[in-house]
């Protein structure tokens, strides 16, 4: 039993000794007579011209050759090029993105490097080794050398494995061209199809070839150089005006920013009373004593009596309580939710304390746990907190009112939540 490399559809091609090429087995004698050896591993090969299967070669004794089909189609797709002195290449198109300043714009700019077609080659010789002039003794062999547009090229032929990295590098720090060319899916074609596909693959299409490197890219890289040279100078008043309209974005987000500085509180305490809220918020400025939602009367009045006690300013934009005590801050803070639970309980649940009756020490919030307060418009509290939150820039930043940013609060959020199914 013969163990040819392809079983189902035998060697495509022979070396034909007395004319030192590779040939198929249509142009040779039969049997023994045609005088071929393997590409692969150089044993005497047989033509077999039969009557049923397409003709073929196989080893001529017991061989464990495993890529002589392989091999055979690799050689074959050199010598084609070699002798004929031209491929078909695909197109090389070197692309560069550019920004300008702050990316406040972005372009592409394209320089063509090589044009797809099949091209005429000049010097095309196969396996010819390439040696360093630099570097003695380090050199090497290209499938297939060539000039094209008077600048090197190596061709490589892809069939089972890829052109290694050091090769490529070696050639390409050299300045060639690398064109690899892969004709792997070839080797499952019966033998009278494939010289049909290695004709197309060669010299009528690039779809199974790529650039590795390209000669002429040192060229098409200054191009492009100068190309985003003028790029830029066109679009220089351009860039100005985004540039400057960026700025004035950017200060205006911080002088946002610093606004929510002064209004955003560091600390805060809330405590619910009936359908309402009282909230003391404490930021770096001042402590604030708000109501949210309907209060009480004697819940409205504790507020208002802590207000006028501690000298506060109430503010009619934001339909609070201010105190302004700078450094005490943080203790009035604590001071005043100590009151607040005092005044605004007792007077809600009409529990004053009587003189003669043992007086409650009330501890303040960094003392003992704030129980949270019981939602005014929503269940869940991360809701209620985020109502308290759009509620206050809409007061502090966009200028409503406080009926007005509550109820602007309380559709965005409302419109928020995802929709119930029945």
């Amino acid at each position: 039993m013969q163990k040819d490399s392809n079983q189902k559809h035998g060697i495509p091609f022979g070396w034909h000794v007395p004319s030192q090429r590779m040939v198929s087995a249509t142009k040779v004698a039969n049997g023994r007579a045609c005088e071929c050896i393997c590409a692969a591993c150089g044993v005497r090969l047989q033509a077999r011209q039969g009557a049923i299967r397409v003709w073929h070669f196989a080893h001529d004794e017991e061989a464990s050759c495993q890529y002589a089909a392989e091999a055979a189609i690799h050689r074959m797709a050199k010598q084609m090029i070699a002798e004929r002195g031209r491929v078909f290449v695909p197109h090389r198109q070197l692309p560069r993105t550019i920004h300008g300043k702050k990316r406040v714009w972005t372009e592409t700019i394209t320089v063509n490097v090589q044009s797809a077609g099949l091209q005429m080659l000049a010097d095309c010789t196969q396996e010819k080794t390439i040696g360093d002039s630099r570097s003695e003794g380090d050199s090497r062999r290209p499938d297939v050398f060539a000039s094209l547009e008077g600048r090197p090229l190596a061709i490589e032929i892809r069939n089972t494995h890829a052109v290694d990295f050091d090769k490529q590098e070696w050639l390409e720090r050299m300045g060639y061209s690398i064109l690899e060319i892969d004709v792997a899916d070839i080797g499952k074609l019966s033998p009278d199809q494939i010289s049909n596909a290695l004709e197309i693959r060669l010299f009528q299409t690039s779809d199974q070839s790529v650039w590795l490197a390209h000669a002429g890219d040192h060229e098409g890289n200054r191009t492009l150089d100068q190309l985003e040279a003028q790029v830029r100078a066109v679009r220089k008043d351009e860039e100005d005006a985004l540039l400057a309209a960026l700025d004035a974005e950017e200060a205006e987000r911080k002088r946002k920013e610093e606004a929510r500085k002064r209004y955003r509180d560091i600390e805060d305490f809330k405590i619910g009373l009936g359908g309402c809220t009282v909230r003391v918020g404490r930021n770096e400025q001042r402590v604030s004593l708000k109501i949210h939602g309907h209060a009480p009367d004697p819940v409205f009045e504790g507020t208002r009596l802590l207000g006028r006690r501690h000298h506060g300013h109430f503010n009619d934009k934001a339909r609070c309580w201010e105190f302004y005590r700078h450094s005490e801050n943080e203790a009035f803070f604590k001071q005043l939710c100590a009151e607040v639970q005092q005044e605004c309980l007792e007077r809600y649940c009409g529990a004053s304390l009587s003189p003669s009756a043992p007086q409650r020490l009330v501890r303040t919030p960094a003392e003992v746990p704030i129980e949270r307060p019981l939602p005014i418009y929503f269940d869940d509290p991360a809701l209620q907190e985020a109502f308290d939150e759009r509620a206050a820039v809409l007061e502090f930043e966009a200028g409503f009112g406080c009926d007005e940013a509550e109820r602007q609060a309380l559709a965005e959020i409302t419109a928020s939540l995802p929709l119930q199914v029945a």
